[in-house]
């Protein structure tokens, strides 16, 4: 599998594990029908999620993901 692949798998596995799980938390929170409801894990989960990073390099692309809580770059190797 390659890394690119592997970067977008685990960032979209991180993306939909904190959807669900503020998901499940907003409904104790707010209303059922409420936008704030609908809204706030999707935000949320934009903002704490890690964001994919692509470097170029003279080797070619290195793929990583970098959290808001640490300035460390995972990166994923093929």
């Amino acid at each position: 599998m390659s890394a690119k692949i592997k970067m977008y798998l685990v960032y979209g596995v991180v993306f939909l594990a904190l959807f669900l799980g503020l998901w499940v938390l907003s409904g104790y929170i707010f209303e059922p029908d409420s936008t704030m409801r609908k809204l706030t894990p999707i935000v949320a989960s934009i903002i704490l999620s890690p964001k994919p990073h692509v470097v170029e390099t003279q080797s070619g692309r290195q793929y990583g993901l970098k959290s808001l809580f640490s300035k460390k770059i995972y990166w994923f190797k093929d």
